[in-house]
C-alpha cells in the first residue's frame, strides 16, 4: 500500500522546513504543489527565494519529493474555490495511492505511528468503497517568547482519502469518514503581524469573517490576559472557547511536548460507529 503525501507551497513556504522532516522517512513519495506565476488563491503574489529549492534537494536524500508546477489561480473562482481546485490538481499528480494532503503549517506529531496503523488497517482502505481518513488538529492560536497560546479542543482534520474527489478543500463528498487518533498542530495563526495579515487576506477563508477586527484582536492577546477571554475562532466561535499555554523554544521543542497528549478511545469509537451506520445502506 502506497502512502503519498502532498504539500502546498505558497507564502509560508520556510514552515515547510518543519513539516516535511516530519513525515519524509515513513512516505512513499512528496509532491510539492506550487503555482507557476506564484499567485495565491486570491490573485496576490509571492515569492520564493531559491535556497529553499536548495534546502528541498539537499534533504531530499531518498529522492522522493517532486515539485509540481502549475497554474492554481482562476480569476473566476474565490479563494476557497481555488483552493479545491488545487488540491484536486495536486491529488492527481500524486497518483495512485493513499493521498494525504498537509499544509505547510501543520506539524504532525506522530506520522510513524499514523502510517504503521494505515497499514494494519489496510483492508478498509482497499476496500470497494472510498473512506475520507480524518485525525485531530490542535490549532496554535499565538507564538509567545517561551512557548504558545493553544485551543485544547481537538477539531476534525481532513487529512486524507482513498479517492480525492474533493468539493471543498480536502472535503470529499459521499465518503464514508474514518477517524484515526492522531493529533497535528496547526500553526495557522501563530505568525508574526505582518506575516498573519497576508495569510487572512488571502485565506480560503477570507469571505467567512472580518479580517480587520479579528486581526485586532489577535494582536491584543497575551500570556497575561488570554484567561479573561473566550470563543476565539474568527467565524466558528464555540470551536475555540478557550486557550491554554505550553512551553517550547521552539516547535520542534513544542511537537515533542504533544507527543503524550492523546485522542479519547471511546470518543474515535463512536464517531466511527455513526459514520458506519450511516453509509451502512449507501
Amino acid at each position: 500500500m502506497k502512502i503519498n503525501v502532498g504539500f502546498l507551497v505558497a507564502y509560508d513556504y520556510e514552515l515547510l522546513k518543519i513539516s516535511i522532516p516530519l513525515v519524509y522517512k515513513h512516505t512513499n513519495a512528496i509532491t510539492l504543489a506550487l503555482d507557476i506565476n506564484r499567485q495565491t488563491w486570491s490573485g496576490n503574489t509571492f515569492t520564493v527565494d531559491p535556497s529553499f529549492f536548495e534546502w528541498v534537494k539537499e534533504f531530499d536524500t531518498d529522492n522522493k519529493i517532486t515539485i509540481y508546477e502549475d497554474d492554481f489561480y482562476d480569476a473566476s473562482l474565490n479563494a476557497m474555490e481555488n483552493d479545491t481546485r488545487e488540491r484536486n490538481m495536486l491529488a492527481d499528480k500524486m497518483g495512485d495511492g493513499i493521498c494525504i494532503q498537509i499544509d505547510a503549517d501543520e506539524y504532525f506529531v506522530d506520522f510513524e505511528g499514523f502510517t504503521a496503523y494505515l497499514r494494519k488497517n489496510e483492508k478498509k482502505l482497499t476496500g470497494r468503497k472510498p473512506v475520507q481518513i480524518c485525525s485531530f488538529m490542535v490549532d496554535v492560536y499565538k507564538v509567545l517568547d517561551d512557548g504558545i497560546l493553544y485551543c485544547p479542543t481537538y477539531t476534525n482534520y481532513y487529512l486524507g482519502t482513498t479517492k480525492a474527489n474533493f468539493t471543498r478543500a480536502r472535503k470529499n463528498k459521499d465518503q464514508e469518514k474514518w477517524y484515526v487518533p492522531f493529533i497535528s498542530i496547526h500553526q495557522s495563526w501563530s505568525r508574526d503581524e505582518k506575516e498573519l495579515k497576508f495569510k487572512l487576506d488571502n485565506w480560503g477563508h477570507n469571505i467567512d469573517f472580518d479580517v480587520d477586527s479579528f486581526f485586532e484582536f489577535w494582536k491584543s492577546i497575551n500570556k497575561d490576559n488570554y484567561k479573561d477571554h473566550k470563543d476565539f475562532h474568527p467565524f466558528d466561535k464555540k470551536e475555540w472557547p478557550t486557550l491554554e499555554y505550553i512551553e517550547g523554544k521552539n516547535f520542534n521543542e513544542i511537537i515533542k511536548n504533544f507527543k503524550d497528549k492523546e485522542v479519547s478511545k471511546s470518543f474515535i469509537f463512536g464517531k466511527n460507529i455513526a459514520q458506519q451506520l450511516k453509509f451502512l445502506f449507501k
